[in-house]
């Protein structure tokens, strides 16, 4: 493969307040570790409070920090990303929020993120850009370096032609993202909705997986993204003890487990009506059984999180003060904190149930973490039919998470399935995931971009006057 270059709103890293740098143990580090060789880049963000930082190598990799302003970082990550992207790809715009000088600086960005990639990137290199923070960076590294390969994967879901043409500047946007040779997403009917979103706004020609733009054609496929099958075993069997602890902590027979961002995409409301209803007509116990919802505090600032922070702190209240147990706590614990990947493991041992209610979701990989970590053969996952994740795990109960009803029944349901048929689910699902992990994933989407036809310029030795200039920006910037 061509020298690797990867742009993503964040890097892999943690700064701590007194500069240490360490990496951090998300999911797109674990995925690229098997397929960055010596010598790769990484452009991001560096995060809040970092400043402006000088390029470092961490493993095998050369990171070249983005700095952003904190206006920036209001305009561009909170405003543009967070509170226009992000509801409406979810298909949760919950007011109008279209503000042009947010627009201005997630534009502003890009152009930065782009001219930073065409600055390092070796001749000829392959660039893998994720996410809708910067959908423009395609096109705008096109016109900068056209003898680089882009691939651009969207890590949310993709609206409808419909929904999406709300964007004022959809047309711009979707020009970006067809700067891109390959572009991935995590399931095919988000795919779809792209293609047919780009013959609406550009009168572009689909021919099945491609899009012909110009002289260029553009692949369009769904890439399911996955996890690291043998770290999270690894992290399930050593919890084992751990999660009898917290088992006995709890004193109860069976245990449902949510675990999500604070985020109004992801039906926590919805799971915990759920299980009040059945405490409320008496088909649960409180004394037998409990909810543990942790919410990871998330975009604080925004106001419809703070909103759903509200919600779900209120009906947890409720539910706990009408069906106080003998011991005076509450059949729901509510937990509002990150815990590190250990701390994850001994959850997802000690439940008997993961409850997964998303109202849209791109994949979903916490369901995919739990089957890793259940080595032990044993749990059922309850699993909204909206999170990609539903496609990989068809042995999961599948529900409609705007249907309390259905969640009610699923839950009643992953509580009395027999032993046998609960460890033939999840052997299925351990499988799916083992073999499609995320090291897998990270693999096939670069073998398919560097397979992809292209007309386009290289570079070779007939021009080897921009081949030297691009050299020589290229050692500068390391």
């Amino acid at each position: 493969m061509s020298a690797l270059v990867v742009a993503a709103n964040r890097l892999p890293v943690e700064i701590s307040a007194t500069g240490e740098v360490t990496a951090s143990p998300g999911g797109l580090a674990s995925a690229l570790s098997t397929v960055a060789t010596a010598g790769s880049i990484w452009i991001g963000w560096a995060g809040p409070g970092a400043g402006r930082l000088a390029p470092f190598t961490l493993g095998n990799a050369r990171l070249h920090p983005i700095s952003l302003s904190p206006g920036e970082e209001a305009r561009y990550y909170q405003g543009f990303a967070n509170s226009v992207l992000w509801p409406l790809f979810h298909g949760r715009l919950r007011r109008e929020e279209m503000n042009r000088t947010w627009w201005r600086t997630y534009r502003s960005v890009n152009e930065r993120f782009a001219n930073a990639i065409a600055r390092t990137a070796p001749p000829n290199a392959t660039v893998w850009v994720h996410d809708y923070h910067l959908l423009l960076v395609p096109k705008l590294l096109r016109v900068r370096r056209p003898d680089v390969r882009i691939g651009l994967f969207l890590h949310i879901p993709f609206p409808n032609a419909q929904l999406f043409s709300m964007l004022p500047w959809r047309q711009e946007v979707v020009a970006g993202i067809l700067g891109s040779d390959l572009i991935g997403f995590q399931v095919a009917e988000d795919a779809a909705n792209f293609i047919s979103t780009a013959e609406r706004l550009l009168e572009v020609h689909a021919d099945g997986h491609r899009l012909r733009v110009g002289a260029r054609m553009v692949e369009v496929d769904a890439f399911p993204i996955s996890v690291d099958f043998v770290r999270w075993e690894a992290l399930g069997n050593d919890a084992s003890d751990a999660a009898a602890a917290l088992r006995t902590d709890m004193e109860v027979a069976s245990v449902f487990l949510g675990i999500d961002r604070l985020d109004y995409t992801k039906g926590i409301t919805q799971r915990l009506q759920a299980f009040e209803e059945l405490l409320d007509e008496g088909r649960i116990d409180a004394e037998q059984c409990v909810f543990v919802q942790v919410a990871v505090p998330s975009r604080s600032d925004v106001p419809a999180y703070q909103d759903e922070r509200e919600e779900v702190e209120a009906i947890v209240e409720r539910i706990n003060t009408q069906h106080c147990r003998q011991n005076g706590s509450g059949p729901v614990r509510y937990i509002e904190s990150s815990f590190d990947d250990t701390g994850l493991a001994a959850w997802y041992r000690a439940a008997d149930a993961l409850v997964v209610t998303s109202l849209a979701d791109g994949m979903n990989l916490v369901a995919k973490e739990f089957v890793a970590a259940r080595g032990d053969g044993n749990g059922v996952v309850v699993l909204s039919e909206f999170a990609g994740a539903a496609q990989d795990l068809p042995e999961a109960l599948i529900i409609n998470p705007y249907d309390i009803e259905a969640i009610k029944s699923a839950l009643l349901t992953a509580l009395s399935l027999p032993v046998a048929e609960r460890r033939s689910r999840m052997s299925s699902m351990r499988d799916n995931v083992r073999h499609h992990d995320v090291h897998r994933w990270a693999q096939h989407f670069l073998e398919r971009l560097e397979t992809v036809p292209r007309e386009r310029h290289r570079f070779s030795m007939w021009n080897l006057p921009v081949l030297s200039r691009l050299a020589v920006a290229h050692r500068s910037a390391r």
